[in-house]
């Protein structure tokens, strides 16, 4: 032991010799430049959208795109252009009578583009030129199209652009077959109509090309053409994530919760909506009646789906009722499934808002649905998306109703439709002034990326705690 205790006293002592034979030196550190964070995936795709619109008004604008070879004027493709990206479908002139067929394909790219959403078709360009996503971009990524399982970025755009051009390409093949039949010819019009119009109605967009502002309402009495764009519309407007959940569950009961909500509440307002809209347009002297019954009937329950958003017409809306208007714009204000090429509200939020009320009434403290509990931070969305919503058009309509001298039902539904990216229109549109045209301008980029915007932001604001509780206090309600 006391040879042991020796050998350590020698070894300390060494190293104390050796310490003193060492200089110190001063080492200077080069600080690293701190980055500034990068700007958030909510401005990515405002800034995307606003680029996408100034492109499609500036090439819109040329000569080569308008029928006449004169070029149209600064409002009114910046009108088209913004509609086109949003995907809403009001214009100011008639897509085939004042556009040529190279504005057109210009109508159409936009559309394809804004429909699949510029966050998608930007992820889509930044994995090809080999550039790595910043969590900011992927988080808005899977907000908007929804989530479709853990899959990597490059594998989800994949699977969504494959799935549009699938559902598209088959929808135009029917199309086309059916125009051909309708018309009894395989012209290159008929297919350049029913590829137009297939992508035109699976991206919600409303644009049509047949002329004379007509919509769809020369087929009232071709039910096989409204239905099967209906469908188109009403698969767009589902979501990629719901139209992925049901390709590959195949079952009720082992869908997700989000799925249930989304085709149940699909289900309830296009029967609902039809219900309603056959029995006063049908039978009440409004638009539908001087279609036979079995014809009424589809023309009916396609407006109901037509309304939340694809922006198609099979009625004369413009003669309508004025309580029509009021429901067919609480129905726009809906839209479609979040993640989806539809505007309004989103039917998640609806539903959502609803169990709500349901749960309270009951005195029930959550709020839950097909046995799951949907959490508090998500009702605050819903409830938050919703309100803000409803001050969005009201300040829209209020504004525009300073403008014109229109009735206030048609003003209101000109605005619901540009807000929810309807595009659906009573007939005053054309006829505001340049002021009204640019509220609608404003409330139609707003309606695309408002509501997204807004549950982004609060998706993030939500992810952290909250560090401080105040005391609880009561408010009188009601």
């Amino acid at each position: 032991m006391q040879r042991g205790g020796d050998q350590r006293q020698g070894s300390t002592a060494g190293n104390s010799r050796g310490l003193r034979g060492l200089h110190s030196e001063v080492v200077n550190v080069q600080r690293l430049p701190i980055r500034k964070p990068r700007r958030p995936g909510v401005a990515f795709l405002v800034v995307g959208f606003l680029l996408l619109i100034v492109a499609g008004t500036a090439l819109l604008m040329l000569p080569p795109m308008t029928a006449t070879g004169e070029g149209a004027p600064f409002l009114r493709a910046l009108f088209t252009a913004t509609s086109a990206v949003c995907v809403t479908g009001l214009v100011l002139v008639d897509t085939r009578d004042s556009w040529s067929t190279l504005g057109q394909v210009t109508v159409l790219l936009l559309i394809q583009l804004g429909g699949l959403g510029f966050m998608t078709s930007s992820t889509m360009l930044l994995l090809l030129l080999g550039r790595r996503l910043s969590l900011a971009q992927r988080l808005v990524t899977g907000e908007m199209v929804g989530r479709l399982g853990f899959e990597t970025p490059r594998v989800l755009v994949r699977r969504i652009v494959t799935l549009v051009l699938v559902t598209e390409a088959v929808g135009a093949t029917v199309l086309i077959a059916l125009f051909a039949l309708d018309e009894r010819s395989l012209a290159p019009s008929v297919l350049w109509r029913g590829l137009f119009t297939a992508v035109s109605a699976f991206n919600n967009a409303g644009f049509d090309i047949e002329g004379g502002g007509v919509s769809l309402r020369g087929f009232a009495g071709n039910p096989a053409i409204l239905l099967v764009v209906a469908v188109l519309a009403t698969m767009g407007s589902m979501g990629y994530a719901v139209m992925w959940d049901v390709g590959q569950q195949r079952s009720w009961r082992r869908l997700t919760l989000n799925s249930k909500i989304v085709l149940l509440t699909f289900v309830v307002l296009a029967v609902g909506g039809g219900f309603v809209i056959f029995g006063r347009e049908a039978f009440g002297g409004g638009s539908a009646g001087n279609l036979s019954l079995p014809h009424a009937f589809v023309a009916s329950f396609a407006e109901a789906t037509y309304a939340r958003t694809s922006g198609f017409t099979a009625l004369d809306l413009g003669g309508a009722e004025p309580e029509i208007l009021v429901f067919i714009s609480g129905l726009m204000f809906i839209g479609g499934a979040a993640g989806s090429t539809a505007g309004g509200i989103k039917v998640n939020t609806f539903t959502t808002l609803f169990l709500t009320i349901v749960a309270s009434v009951r005195g029930e403290e959550h709020v839950h649905a097909f046995g799951r509990e949907i959490p508090w931070r998500q009702v605050n969305r819903a409830l938050t998306v919703a309100l803000l919503s409803v001050a969005i058009v009201f300040t829209s309509t209020f504004v525009l109703q300073l403008t014109t001298d229109s009735d206030p039902a048609q003003v209101l539904f000109e605005s619901v439709s540009a807000f929810s990216t309807a595009g659906l229109s009573a007939g005053i549109t054309s006829t505001m002034n340049a002021a009204g045209q640019a509220v609608l301008v404003v409330t139609m980029f707003v309606g695309r990326v408002g509501p997204l915007t807004i549950a982004l932001a609060l998706a993030a604001r939500f992810q952290g705690h909250e560090r401080l509780r105040y005391p609880e206090a009561d408010v009188n309600i009601g």
